[in-house]
């Protein structure tokens, strides 16, 4: 499967995500944070597994984790954890209609870092969708 299969199963799996935590925590017996711990530590044993299941520590030496893939992973798990946390927590709040599209956002700010900093090419086309995305969304969520 390609990179194109691989966004969509993913696609799927988020949008699956925002209905499950809303239908967790819409009955107010458990906390946002009940439910990210559960997901978090499903998430982590899956990614463990698949992760030695494919060998990718295969040769890994304590050494390893100071290197700069290392790092950028642990700025990685910050970010993640503050975007799940924060996407949990609105979506206990308020409605999914509302939460889901600003939460959405990041499909243009990701597009905007990936230009500003990893030069990436940017293209009249590209900064028209950026900008029917960013619209789109704020006709959603308003």
């Amino acid at each position: 499967m390609g990179y194109v299969g691989w966004a969509l199963l993913g696609m799927v799996g988020y949008s699956l995500v925002t209905l499950l935590v809303k239908l967790a925590t819409r009955a107010g017996d458990v906390s946002s944070s009940y439910v990210l711990a559960i997901a978090v530590s499903i998430v982590g044993l899956g990614a463990w597994a698949i992760a030695l299941l494919r060998g990718d520590f295969a040769g890994f030496v304590l050494s390893d984790l100071a290197k700069p893939s290392a790092l950028w992973s642990f700025a990685t798990g910050i970010a993640l954890i503050v975007a799940v946390a924060s996407l949990f927590r609105a979506l206990s709040l308020g409605p999914a209609t509302e939460v889901v599209p600003i939460y959405g956002m990041f499909v243009v700010g990701g597009a905007l870092l990936g230009i500003v900093f990893l030069n990436e090419p940017v293209t009249y086309r590209k900064l028209l969708g950026i900008l029917f995305a960013a619209l789109s969304i704020y006709l959603i969520a308003r």
